[in-house]
Order: C-alpha cells, then sequence, then structure tokens
C-alpha cells in the first residue's frame, strides 16, 4: 500500500472528533508509541498492564505531530486533544484515515466462544467456490486468493489501525467479500467500530474471557454487538445456532433484516439442519437441507462440531450470492485449519491429535469427538492461560476427568502468573471431578517434557490430544515469548522416542 497522508483537521472532522487549528499532515495513526515517527497521530490508550497516556512524551519525541488522550497531557507545542474514550477516537480515526475500506466491501463478522476460525475460514473458500474475490482475517491466518499468511500477531482481531489497514489493501487489491473473524475483545474494546459489517455470523457461545469481561452475561453482550452492528441495515444478515440455549435468545431478539438459523439437530426446525451424519476415513459426510434446497456434502475435516460450522458457513455464503451447489464444493474443498483437529500420523501405533481447545467445552467436545475411534486409551495433555478467565480452569480439568483415561496437564500460556497455582487450579477441578492425583492425573509443568511423557507412555490403540496451543508459534511466560510449533515438537518426540515405527505397536521401552 502507498503512504497515506491525510490533513490533521480534515482526519478530526471526518472522524468526528473536536476541530484542529493545526493542519500537520498525518501519515499514520498509532496507539503504540514505539512506532511513531514523523507525521504520526498518537492515541493515548488505557492498557491492561501499562497506560498509554505515560508514552505520550515517547511518541512527541518520535515526531509526532499530535496526541489524542482522556485527559489533559504535556506534550510542549504538540496538539493535544483530549476525548471521553481514546479507543472508540482509536477506531474512528483509523476508519478515516484508511476512507472507510469496509463500505466498499461486503464484510462478514464471525464471533462465538468456539469454532470461529474454522468457520470463517470455510466461509471464506465457499466464496471462493462461487468465484468472488474473497480474503479471511483469521486467529490462525490471513487468506487472499491463493495467498496464506500466518497470523503472528497472537490476536484474533488486530487493533484499530492494523485492521483497517488491512482492510485497506484488500480493498485496493479488489477484494469484495472479506470474513473477519471478530473476538469479544475486538468487540468490547472498540476495534471493529466502524466496520461496515453485512452478516454476523455466530457459533455457540459458552464461556471465555471472563477477566475481561466479569460475567457470562457481560460476555454475551459483547457478543451481541456485532448482531446490532448488523441490526440497521436493510440488508443485513444474522446468521444464529439454534441450539445454543444460552445465546440464541438474547440474538433472536435483536432485529436484523433476515435471520437464519442452523443446528445439527434435525428435531430443533432450524432453517438449515444436519442428516445422516457421518464419520468416513479422511473426513465426515452429512446430508444438507436448507432453504436453497439440499446438497451432500464431504468435509476433509473431522468432528461433528465440524458440520455445525459448515451449516453456518453454507448459510452465510448462500445469503451472499454463492449457489448452495458452490457453497458445499467450497466447504468440502477445504483441506485443513491449522491447528484445528490436526492428525499426527508418522506411523505411531496410536493417534495424536493437535487441537487449539482451550475451553472446557471445546475440549469436552474434542474428547467426545475421539472417544468413538478409540480402542485404548484417551490422553488429554492441555493447560489454561494465565492472566486469563480462572474460572475456566477447574472446569477444564473436570472435563478432562471425566472424559479422558489420563489427564496431563502442562502449561499454556503462564505469562506473570504463578504456573504452579495455574496447575493446582485445573488439577484440583479433575480430582474434584473423580481423577486420581498421580494416576491418571498427572502434573507435568514443561510442556515439551509433557509431550514427551504422554508419547512416552502411549500404547497401542490410545489417543492422545495436545489441546490448547494448536497453532500458535509461542509460549508466553514471565521470561517473555518462546518460540513455539505443537505439531513440529509433538513430531520430534514421535521420531525420538518410537525411531522404527512400523505400526507392529511395540512400545519404546520394550524396544531395548
Amino acid at each position: 500500500m502507498s503512504r497515506r497522508e491525510v490533513r490533521l483537521a480534515a482526519l478530526l472532522q471526518a472522524a468526528g472528533l473536536p476541530a484542529s487549528p493545526s493542519d500537520a499532515v498525518v501519515t499514520e495513526v498509532t496507539c503504540d508509541s514505539r512506532s511513531c515517527g514523523p507525521g504520526s497521530l498518537f492515541v493515548a490508550v488505557p492498557g491492561f498492564h501499562v497506560d498509554g497516556h505515560d508514552y505520550a512524551a515517547a511518541a512527541v519525541a518520535r515526531g509526532a505531530v499530535a496526541v489524542v488522550s482522556e485527559h489533559p497531557l504535556d506534550t510542549g507545542s504538540v496538539l493535544d486533544i483530549v476525548v471521553p474514550n481514546s479507543r472508540v477516537a482509536l477506531a474512528a480515526l483509523a476508519c478515516a484515515f484508511f476512507d472507510n475500506p469496509s463500505r466498499e466491501m461486503l464484510v462478514a463478522g464471525v464471533t462465538g466462544t468456539d469454532g470461529k476460525t474454522t468457520t470463517t475460514t470455510m466461509l471464506w473458500s465457499a466464496w471462493r467456490a462461487g468465484g468472488l474475490r474473497a480474503a479471511s482475517l483469521t486467529t490462525v491466518d490471513w487468506r487472499t486468493g491463493d495467498d496464506v499468511v500466518a497470523n503472528e500477531s497472537r490476536q484474533t482481531t488486530l487493533e484499530a489501525p492494523e485492521l483497517q489497514r488491512h482492510l485497506a489493501s484488500l480493498r485496493d487489491t479488489g477484494v469484495s467479500h472479506v470474513a473477519l473473524e471478530t473476538s469479544s475483545h475486538a468487540l468490547e474494546l472498540h476495534r471493529v467500530d466502524g466496520v461496515a459489517y453485512r452478516v454476523a455470523v455466530y457459533t455457540r457461545i459458552t464461556s471465555e474471557h471472563l477477566e475481561l469481561h466479569g460475567s457470562r452475561d457481560a460476555y454475551l453482550a459483547a457478543k451481541r454487538r456485532l448482531v446490532e452492528m448488523v441490526s440497521g441495515r436493510s440488508d443485513g444478515v444474522a446468521v444464529l445456532d439454534a441450539t445454543d440455549d444460552f445465546g440464541y435468545p438474547s440474538l433472536a431478539a435483536v432485529p436484523v433484516a433476515q435471520r437464519i438459523t442452523y443446528s445439527i439437530d434435525p428435531a430443533v426446525g432450524a432453517d438449515l439442519t444436519a442428516d445422516a451424519v457421518r464419520a468416513e476415513p479422511g473426513g465426515i459426510r452429512f446430508a444438507a437441507t436448507t432453504p436453497w434446497g439440499g446438497a451432500e456434502v464431504q468435509l476433509k475435516l473431522g468432528g461433528r462440531f465440524n458440520v455445525a460450522n459448515a451449516l453456518a458457513a453454507m448459510a452465510a455464503a448462500c445469503a451472499t450470492g454463492v449457489t448452495l451447489e458452490q457453497a458445499a464444493s467450497g466447504v468440502a474443498a477445504l483441506q485443513r485449519v491449522p491447528g484445528r483437529m490436526e492428525s499426527v500420523d508418522l506411523g505411531q501405533p496410536f493417534s495424536v491429535v493437535v487441537d487449539y481447545a482451550h475451553t472446557a467445552e471445546s475440549l469436552a467436545t474434542v474428547l467426545r469427538e475421539l472417544r468413538p475411534a478409540t480402542t485404548g486409551r484417551l490422553i488429554a495433555v492441555f493447560g489454561s492461560a494465565g492472566e486469563r478467565d480462572r474460572e475456566k480452569r477447574p472446569a477444564m480439568g473436570a472435563a478432562a476427568a471425566v472424559l479422558a483415561d489420563i489427564t496431563i496437564i502442562t502449561d499454556e500460556d503462564p505469562r506473570d502468573e504463578d504456573r504452579e497455582r495455574i496447575l493446582e487450579e485445573i488439577a484440583a477441578g479433575a480430582t474434584d471431578a473423580g481423577g486420581r492425583r498421580g494416576e491418571n492425573v498427572v502434573v507435568v509443568p514443561d510442556r515439551r517434557q509433557a509431550i514427551d511423557f504422554a508419547v512416552r507412555h502411549a500404547r497401542t490403540g490410545d489417543t492422545v490430544v495436545f489441546a490448547g496451543k494448536g497453532h500458535e508459534g509461542s509460549i508466553i511466560t514471565a521470561a517473555g515469548a518462546e518460540p513455539w510449533d505443537e505439531r513440529a515438537i509433538v513430531e520430534t518426540a514421535i521420531a525420538r522416542l518410537w525411531p522404527s515405527v512400523s505400526g507392529h505397536g511395540a512400545h519404546p521401552e520394550r524396544r531395548r
């Protein structure tokens, strides 16, 4: 994208902010003082650990031509623009600076607790099958046409300036449809304010990020903002999971021009349903009944929950100009989503799955899915993030204790929190649910060692699921971010501990 230059007075006017006596040239809108240079407009945003107001002087020293803040600052000769909410101002300024790119494309937001990334990617694939110039922005990657770039930001939805820059780039390259994975953080913290969503797609809402929202009801209220952003449009579409007992009543109460429901349970009476769901080698097959007719769909992704994701994506695609046949072909064409139910097969006599499941509900769903295909023991290796929702920790331990044969508790992203406390809170939930510490509940703090432990103790017919990291490229500890590739580390452990794997089932400790 070419360098942009906007006059400060015009930018503030377009963003609905107080007028400026300065007509300085703005070359960037940012909330990161470290990225400031000549021409930057710095927006001081209060954060969870640091306050951007404390870095205004540093931004000015680096060349910022103006500062936006929530209270007056000493910025010397540089203009300080005081606003009620700097996050709201940041989003408005970012939209105005990039000339509101989302207004020139059809944007579908996908939110929920689990399944967002897969559903977003499926929608992108369905649009592509319909011949549309489509893009997707997810936790895992950013896709445009045949180009796939890993999302290394560790953010599901980017901060407003980065998001608007990315949308502007898509607009400028001729993209017409964008599937945007939209997190509760993005909705609560105004990152997506100004995005011209036409479609709101919801996967099931359970409970997550209570460290930010405080309660399940507040979490749902944040999620509800997406459909409220679509509500005022004459062409707005909401795609809702009719079996979501927690989220559906609230979401369905928001008036929209077109509401489409889906369910993998035909008895619910949703607009899109799945019949004859059956697992097959290499995926799962089902018969879709929809307002646009019926279709046989063969997914290359496993898991009944991916049937629900496919129905949601097909509904959104068909509501935005793609035929049912094209939508079905598109979701069926998707080979894999990194870190989502990824099978690791080096010839070892037990099954290995890497998945991003990091909530009690998603972990339970994965374990239930893997149980019928497991002839031996089901082994779960997982943790829970530090400085995040503590309520889910014992719930995850309980889910594993009930649904798995062996629970191995380890680090996920401890951050600055006491790692031992995190692991003990998970273990307490496991033992309260009937797990036996030291027998079928084991704590191995170091994740690499936990992977080795699981691989070493796996037997013929077992299934080992490594949950919580999925596609992520780092583990965040108090010392910083450690590079991490879960699949590669698991493969290395298998190759090292089972050096002569040939499917005969010999345990590594018996090949001496």
